[in-house]
């Protein structure tokens, strides 16, 4: 076998470690029965009939809650209504548009890294990290919409400066503006996204000589355009739910890095054990002395790009969250020079680390994928079960309208109810959020208790509490 065909076929393996969790994902899609969430799945299929005024529902509630989300405003309006009454469509949108976010930046990331097997090592590197698989199941979600844009962006940028004509040039440039415009109005944080590229085009206008004027021009407009949004954002648009986000607010901010070393860098670890390995191991010789002289600029600036990337979304991050959904975009932007650095220095290895490499990041990538599909199918089967049982039971719907059921997750008190309304018209009030252990009046209260959403230990019904219904994720107690 040639040499060229030899890396082609190692170069395949990493079609496994992304198709695998994928198509399993897709399949449980199909067989199982998934449900709407206990987010704002609710309040959005409660919207008024027809786009356009459900459009202005939404965008005004969004507005009002202090965020400024358009895009995510109309793709909700749209497809809320298109498939109100399949929850499971909604289920395999979300995994078509997860699969484009990974297709969109693969591509920019296959252009900028020369490499064939780049776009594949990037998919796989980003289908690692575990909070990525938030995207699959929160329905109501809106990061991975804004990265799709963004990742288009980046595209008409770099074609654009790479254009032959001017014309065609301006033209890509313009799309990608617009573009990133258009994913900034779907989740706010993503003006990180456009800070990034500025700065970065702006640092390979500087290495890149015949393109110095174009990648000036594109960094400039990107990165003002970008801080006078942001600016905008947070004179205008910001209240109410947003309020509490300062950069001054240090006791968060502490607790976000915390929480992102122990589950966010502690997802990562394989990855930079990867790095390091392929450091060491590289071959000949003297790749290990110079391991950087083997990268032309334009792979250079992509790792640099990358964790500018990465380092602004997760300092956007730090005064809000740094865990669950809302890092799911850290998982493509940790994927972007993590995986040109792999299929740079990769094939420079023995033929059995190429295979290894690989397989070792399909047995990652299922892991964590049926991690996260196992504990969400299962939420969603206790979910619905315990919808069943509630159906069924006389006394809790007579405790429930006598405001005597309580629940530990404040928006599952109200979409528990509504969804029984809505699906099946059974009339209950919702739940009373909070733990009731110090109101010893209330004889035959109801508590509705999942250790999903946590809440105070003292909260816990203990002693004096009879079980109703138990499931991994769903307990109901009722005091005796």
């Amino acid at each position: 076998m040639r040499s060229s065909e030899k890396q082609l076929a190692l170069g395949l393996l990493w079609i496994f470690p992304s198709v695998v969790p994928l198509f399993s994902i897709l399949l449980s899609f199909y067989l199982q029965e998934w449900y709407w969430g206990l987010m704002d799945d609710l309040g959005l299929l409660r919207g008024m009939p027809g786009i356009m005024v459900r459009f202005h529902e939404i965008f005004g509630g969004f507005l009002a809650f202090g965020e400024f989300k358009p895009t995510f405003a109309l793709h909700q309006a749209i497809f809320y209504s298109l498939f109100r009454y399949s929850s499971v469509s909604m289920h395999i949108l979300k995994w078509v548009e997860v699969c484009l976010v990974v297709v969109v930046w693969g591509a920019a990331l296959q252009g900028i890294s020369g490499k064939r097997s780049a776009a594949l090592i990037f998919a796989a590197t980003t289908l690692s990290f575990h909070y990525l698989y938030d995207t699959f199941f929160f329905l109501s979600t809106h990061e991975f919409l804004g990265m799709l844009f963004c990742g288009l962006a980046l595209n008409c940028f770099l074609n654009g400066v790479d254009a032959r004509s001017q014309f065609k040039f301006i033209a890509l440039s313009a799309s990608g503006i617009l573009l990133m415009a258009i994913g900034f109005g779907a989740k706010e944080p993503l003006v990180a996204v456009g800070v990034a590229f500025g700065i970065g085009f702006l640092i390979l206008g500087w290495v890149e000589e015949k393109i110095r004027s174009r990648a000036v021009g594109v960094g400039a407009v990107t990165f003002f355009g970008t801080v006078v949004y942001a600016l905008a954002l947070k004179r205008f648009a910001q209240g109410a739910y947003t309020s509490s986000y300062s950069f001054t607010n240090f006791s968060r901010m502490v607790g976000s890095i915390t929480a992102w070393f122990i589950k966010d860098f502690a997802n990562h670890v394989p990855w930079l054990v990867l790095v390091l390995i392929l450091v060491f191991s590289s071959s000949p010789p003297g790749w290990r002395r110079q391991i950087f002289s083997g990268f032309n600029l334009r792979q250079k600036w992509g790792i640099f790009t990358g964790v500018l990337l990465y380092g602004g979304y997760l300092m956007i991050l730090l005064p809000w969250s740094t865990t669950s959904y809302y890092a799911g975009p850290l998982g493509v932007f940790f994927a972007f020079p993590v995986s040109i650095f792999v299929a740079q220095v990769l094939p420079h290895t023995s033929t059995f680390m190429q295979v290894l490499v690989p397989i070792g990041s399909l047995i990652l990538n299922m892991f964590v994928s049926q991690w996260a599909l196992t504990r969400e199918s299962l939420y969603h089967y206790d979910t619905q079960n315990l919808m069943a049982w509630v159906r069924g039971n006389s006394a809790f719907q007579s405790a429930a309208r006598e405001k005597l059921v309580y629940c530990n997750g404040m928006e599952a008190a109200g979409t528990i109810p509504g969804h029984l309304a809505r699906d099946f018209s059974l009339q209950l009030l919702p739940f009373m959020h909070g733990g009731i252990q110090s109101d010893l009046t209330l004889s035959k209260a109801v508590y509705v208790w999942s250790p999903r959403f946590g809440g105070a230990e003292s909260d816990f019904p203990r002693g004096t509490w009879d079980t109703m219904f138990y499931s991994k994720f769903w307990q109901v107690y009722v005091r005796k």
